[in-house]
């Protein structure tokens, strides 16, 4: 488990969006594959299938919480987190812009579907390839290309939408 648990870690934080959610995952993931560790150690592929594992209990877990009436909070994701592992450090200004550029899109992809969110974000943010998402999702590549594709626009028209929504505000003469 060590040696694929940054990766592990990292795709719990893309799909969660949140710290604590990662880690309670995360503490899913370890506690489900060392129940199955004779198993674990037969697989060729062992990332894969902890990639799998994760995957379905994010799913899981988020359908649970769809059907539970009490409505759980999210926090936005650390913005430290993504510069950090990009290797870029931000001036404060730089950094306020970034944070709330990102909680839009947060805000948007918490509208998509789980399927949708968990798809994008393990492609676009995490990285995974197509051959991976299928092993993963167990769809086919063409599946998964056009889910990306809708999930893309959709979020597209969800951005364009909170853009236009808000009130431009501009200082003419000293009046706003």
């Amino acid at each position: 488990m060590q040696a694929h648990f940054e990766a592990l870690y990292g795709a719990a934080r893309r799909v969660t969006a949140s710290v604590c959610d990662a880690e309670d995952l995360m503490q899913e993931v370890c506690l489900k594959a060392y129940l199955k560790l004779d198993e674990l150690e037969r697989i060729e592929h062992q990332r894969a299938w902890l990639l799998r594992m994760l995957y379905n209990l994010f799913i899981d877990g988020q359908r649970r919480n769809q059907r539970s009436p009490l409505a759980l909070s999210q926090t936005p994701a650390d913005v430290d987190l993504l510069d950090a592992a990009a290797g870029r450090h931000w001036q404060p200004d730089e950094q306020v812009d970034r944070m709330m550029q990102l909680d839009v899109i947060l805000r948007a992809m918490k509208l998509l579907d789980t399927e949708q969110c968990t798809l994008l974000a393990l492609h676009d943010i995490e990285g995974y390839k197509l051959a991976e998402l299928k092993s993963l999702t167990g769809l086919p590549i063409g599946t998964l290309k056009s889910q990306l594709h809708r999930t893309r626009v959709k979020l597209g028209r969800l951005l364009r939408r909170d853009a236009g929504s808000k009130p431009q505000l501009s200082i003419v003469g000293g009046q706003k």
